[in-house]
């Protein structure tokens, strides 16, 4: 019983995890696999209140049609965990519970294991000298880590490798300090940058995060810092055995790669995921996809046999390694190529990834779905990377408020209630250019309960649009919520 409640909870957290709300193993969630999906829909509002969920929630409650569209994003690969989910940079005891309790360990080959937590993976490699330790996790898998190391090994911690700064990669060395070990912590240089940049920026990180403010680091202390850094390559020896560390600017500026030649195995950090590239997220600092598809290349030509990602499984099949390696370098090049060509066309910078379309052995790749952005989100990075921020949109350079060109065009289309109506109207034959119009309406008047209930009709379309994503999805949920907080705060039920 408890499994079937874990799976049920689980599969609905797995996309709700990247907005920051969960159902997982609460009453909600029981609630729902025990009523039934058309019945939570009836008696959502009723359970969303006795259960003491957010707006996002609610929504979801409200909307079991929402609920299956928003359940294919996924956790990286991983399981999940609500608690382990929601206090990233915590060490709440329901998280580290969690975390005890889903991590899996799979040796791979001799001496190199895949250790699994929710969401996230990390590698460890038993030397002669000690374990050298890829990632750490996010905070609460600490814990989990310490566990998964005694139960492989007696040897000692001899060295942590960050393969980036993200906090599901560097947090959960504290655990290893509290254990009695003194590892060599190794990172790239510039990860004491994004550290500091953490703590500087800590309320703008939660928010995008999705996390309490008040776990987000606010002083230095608050991280274990590397012991050791370096600018572009590194090799080390332990008990023995070379390691090399490899750096390339891909989804941070920070990333690097570990390669282990004597096994021919690869941890490849983040620059290989199981699906499109996360190359494009809107809510991130730049992004590198030039330089993520040139590390994509130079790990297929070390030929390795044991691919070891930090998301998803492990990839056995050499064969296998190579064609999904040059086909994720493949699609970036190809975005990269189509965006400057763009740029130096001196096309409109929305015109430019608006005409992106793949071509169809990429489009149709199996390992590059679309789950979290588009292709056209990662041309988008690119345009950020090359360019200012104009739009090359005259008006918007020095534009007006938006409220004021809200309230402008609504005027001009004579008054909300037509401006409404004709919303509809689109919604009934384009989605897009409807969210457009209700993004106008809720500028103009957010009070209006006409224009709350149209954003909420809006978006709920936009997210059931199979065209789009989970970040997409993501994005037109948390309207939708701002558009039932102010119905509720009015009374509606």
């Amino acid at each position: 019983m408890q499994i079937g409640r874990w799976l049920f909870a689980g599969i609905a957290g797995l996309a709700l995890f990247l907005a920051g709300f969960w159902l997982g193993r609460s009453p909600t969630g029981e609630s729902i696999r025990e009523l039934g999906l058309e019945a939570a829909g009836r008696v959502g509002a009723v359970v969303a209140q006795r259960a003491g969920t957010d707006t996002r929630s609610r929504l979801i409650l409200e909307n079991p049609d929402l609920y299956r569209r928003v359940q294919g994003g996924g956790a990286f690969g991983g399981t999940f965990s609500r608690h382990v989910a929601q206090n990233m940079f915590g060490q709440t005891d329901e998280a580290i519970a969690d975390a005890n309790e889903l991590t899996e360990v799979e040796e791979l080959a001799p001496r190199t294991w895949l250790v699994r937590f929710p969401i996230v993976n990390c590698v460890l490699f038993e030397t002669d000298e000690g374990l050298v330790v890829v990632d750490t996790g996010m905070s609460p898998a600490g814990p989990a880590l310490v566990e998964a190391i005694r139960s492989i090994s007696a040897l000692p911690v001899h060295t942590v490798i960050y393969t980036h700064g993200h906090v599901d990669h560097a947090y959960g060395t504290w655990a290893l300090l509290e254990a009695g070990w003194n590892p060599e912590v190794i990172a790239h240089a510039a990860i004491e940058e994004r550290f500091d940049r953490y703590i500087r920026l800590r309320g703008s990180m939660a928010k995008y995060m999705s996390q309490p403010e008040h776990q987000l680091p606010a002083s230095r202390e608050d991280l274990v810092w590397p012991t050791r850094t370096f600018d572009d390559r590194l090799e080390i020896e332990v008990g023995g055995e070379t390691f090399v560390l490899q750096h390339h600017r891909g989804e941070t500026d920070d990333q690097l790669y570990v390669w282990a030649p004597a096994r021919r195995a690869l941890a490849t950090a983040d620059y290989y995921q199981g699906f499109l590239p996360n190359a494009g997220n809107g809510k991130r600092v730049q992004r590198h996809p030039e330089e993520w598809a040139f590390a994509l290349r130079e790990m297929a030509a070390l030929e390795p046999a044991l691919l070891l990602p930090a998301h998803g499984e492990a990839l056995t099949d050499p064969s296998l390694i190579q064609e999904n390696l040059g086909v994720h370098a493949e699609v970036l090049e190809f975005v990269v190529k189509h965006t400057i060509d763009g740029l130096n066309a001196g096309l409109r910078k929305d015109q430019i990834f608006q005409s992106l379309e793949l071509p169809r052995h990429l489009d149709e790749h199996p390992t590059l779905r679309v789950q979290y952005v588009t292709a056209r989100d990662i041309s988008k990075m690119v345009i950020r990377q090359y360019t200012g921020w104009w739009d090359d949109i005259p008006s918007h350079w020095s534009p007006a408020p938006l409220e004021h060109e809200a309230q402008a065009i609504v005027e001009s289309a004579g008054g909300m209630d037509a401006f409404v109506d004709r919303t509809r109207e689109y919604l009934a034959t384009d989605v897009i250019l409807a969210s457009h119009f209700a993004d106008w309406a809720w500028l103009a008047e957010p009070e209006n309960a006409a224009v709350q209930q149209l954003v909420l009709d809006v978006y709920r379309e936009r997210i059931l649009d199979p065209r789009s994503n989970t970040q997409d999805m993501l994005a037109y949920l948390d309207a939708m919520a701002l558009a039932r907080d102010a119905q509720l705060a009015a009374g509606t039920p």
